[in-house]
């Protein structure tokens, strides 16, 4: 089982996310309501991965994993918001955010963000052979880096798709998950779906010119898209 400490001040909201976790059985659950309860909290047992709120009484959720951050710098956090234009969403992760989830978000969907963060962050098996260098997205300056050679520039919305991809690697994002993430309900004359395909089309042209594999980022018609090649991020 995996440790998760939740901050959540909606209690409702709370209790719900608290009870969802604990009854799929792999996680061992604590909950606080604001910034002092995370410092008790990580001051009694550091977890395994933290789920945050943005809006905290008080210091902001942003306030927050800055500090979480600088002090456990390997702890994954996973930050929930209602706040979802492309700005306020690089400004979670710049404050140190790994995974930033738009309310109101599917339980399921928060395991899973929750799951491949505490994956990424196990150390390889003993015995096994250590990986070649992987690519680097570097989620708030917006750049790709490939060991050896010269960061790709990449805009917002090409940086937060690429993000959404590499934490699901090697399955499939639904479209409308995408959607969803990429673009805010405010702007209703957006056409999603060719914005979307266009989006990928562009950060495709990115990753060929940087020497992916042709099949990198792949299209599955009628559910969505996958990243087939394994990146780190920060």
């Amino acid at each position: 089982m995996w440790d998760v400490l939740v901050c959540e001040d909606f209690t409702d909201l709370r209790e719900a996310l608290v009870d969802f976790l604990h009854d799929s059985g792999h996680w061992r659950v604590r909950a606080v309501s604001d910034g002092q309860g995370v410092r008790l909290a990580l001051a009694e047992h550091v977890p395994d991965v933290m789920l945050l709120d943005v809006g905290l009484p008080q210091e902001s959720g942003t306030e927050v994993a800055r500090w979480v951050k600088a002090a456990h710098p390997g702890l994954g956090i996973v930050m929930l918001s209602g706040r979802s234009s492309p700005a306020d969403r690089l400004a979670g992760w710049r404050c140190g955010a790994d995974v930033y989830l738009l309310k109101p978000a599917e339980m399921e969907e928060v395991e899973l963000a929750l799951t491949a963060l505490v994956k990424r962050g196990q150390p390889l098996a003993a015995g096994s052979v250590s990986a070649a260098p992987l690519p680097v997205l570097q989620v708030a300056r917006g750049q790709l880096v490939c060991p050896g050679g010269e960061p790709c520039q990449l805009t917002a919305r090409e940086a937060m798709l690429l993000h959404a991809l590499a934490l699901s690697h090697g399955t499939v994002v639904e479209s409308e998950t995408l959607r969803r993430l990429l673009w805010s309900d405010l702007e209703e004359d957006i056409d999603h779906n060719n914005a979307l395909f266009s989006l990928v089309r562009r950060l495709r042209r990115k990753l060929d010119g940087m020497g992916f594999p042709a099949d990198a980022l792949n299209a599955v018609r009628g559910r969505g898209y996958r990243l087939a090649c394994p990146l780190r991020f920060e």
